[in-house]
């Protein structure tokens, strides 16, 4: 997926830790209970995306959280008391709303969030919030230009952590089907802030309404599926392959999507390729826009457009107008939401089977 950055003339690390640290001093407004977490804690190393790992002997007090999807992750975990920063805030009613009060108080470290782009936390930022660790869920979130890598935190002794369940390269050696990688970002981090338990719970549910979705669907054939994100645009469309977030929701949901078969996250395809494999039914995606009239209004622009379309009218979802709808955030990102969004997806496939 293509990325927009903008440029941030490098400064030093270290010139930069120094600065904040000595104007900051110690942790601000942060509960000093140390001492009562490491008689509970159990020392842990997790490895991330790339390998990297990361140990500690107490649970991290100060986090920086670079996008979104990770972000959300920690909200389910129940430490967002200890989130210092979000490089770009998701828009205004897109997060769970159970949320939205604890995510409003958190500081914004690189400008407001524009779906589909990533504006990097420039270092200066980053290291003012005087993080003890920082979370990405994307390469980019590290890379960018502007952005402080992995190395540079390291070297700092900042440890940091790559999701693996969103756009992992190297975690997905095959299609993704299940939940596993979503499981194993949740597993490392309740480690990592001493909640295990927490975690496990969060699993167990997950997996406890995906397992009532396979059972209900027992011997139904799968409906093949083309997932749509309309808002990458309607001129040559991205088709998500079997290395991406939504692969294994629409395998949980009784569907088969038309590019399982492609291993990569994306690739740009052509309408004829998407004709030609005659979806039964096609999947709209779309950025949630924070209020229900706007999304659906979106919902209502994709469909129309799919409707229309003179490439797609002989494929069999289109003469038999089925459509499904899923929300990015939700089906896409890798998190807890994604077990919702299967159940979902699958009263739309199934509507006789999943109500």
């Amino acid at each position: 997926m293509p990325v927009k950055e903008r440029f941030v003339k490098p400064i030093p690390l270290i010139v930069l830790l120094v600065a904040a640290l000595g104007a900051c001093g110690g942790p601000s407004g942060v509960p000093d209970d140390t001492k009562a977490a490491q008689r509970n804690y159990a020392p842990v190393t997790v490895s991330d995306c790339g390998g990297r790992q990361a140990s500690f002997t107490a649970p991290p007090r100060r986090v920086v959280a670079l996008t979104t999807s990770v972000l959300e992750i920690l909200f389910w975990l129940g430490v967002q008391d200890k989130i210092v920063g979000i490089g770009s805030p998701p828009k205004p009613g897109t997060f769970p709303p159970q949320f939205e009060q604890d995510l409003a108080k958190i500081p914004k470290l690189a400008g407001e969030y524009a779906p589909g782009s990533y504006k990097p936390v420039p270092r200066e930022q980053l290291v003012g919030a005087r993080p003890d660790f920082v979370v990405g869920g994307f390469s980019s979130n590290f890379d960018s230009n502007g952005a402080t890598n992995q190395q540079e935190l390291a070297d700092q002794n900042i440890p940091s952590y790559l999701a693996v369940s969103t756009s992992c390269a190297t975690a997905t050696k095959g299609a993704l089907t299940g939940f596993d990688l979503v499981y194993r970002d949740i597993d490392s981090l309740g480690k990592v802030f001493g909640v295990p338990d927490r975690a496990a719970k969060l699993i167990s549910d997950m997996r406890q309404r995906t397992d009532g979705v396979a059972a209900a669907l027992t011997g139904a054939p799968p409906v093949s599926v083309f997932p749509f994100e309309f808002d990458e645009g309607t001129q040559t469309p991205y088709a998500p392959g079997n290395r991406q977030g939504v692969n294994p929701v629409i395998a949980l949901a009784g569907g088969r999507s038309i590019f399982s078969d492609l291993d990569k996250a994306y690739q740009k395809v052509s309408w004829e390729q998407v004709a030609q494999r005659a979806p039964e039914a096609i999947l709209l995606i779309v950025y949630d826009k924070g209020v229900k009239a706007d999304t659906d209004a979106e919902f209502a622009k994709a469909e129309q457009f799919v409707r229309t379309f003179p490439g797609l009218a002989g494929t069999p979802a289109v003469k038999q107008a089925r459509f499904a709808r899923l929300v990015y955030e939700a089906g896409s990102n890798g998190g807890v939401r994604n077990a919702d969004a299967a159940v979902s997806l699958a009263h739309q496939l199934h509507p006789d089977r999943v109500r």
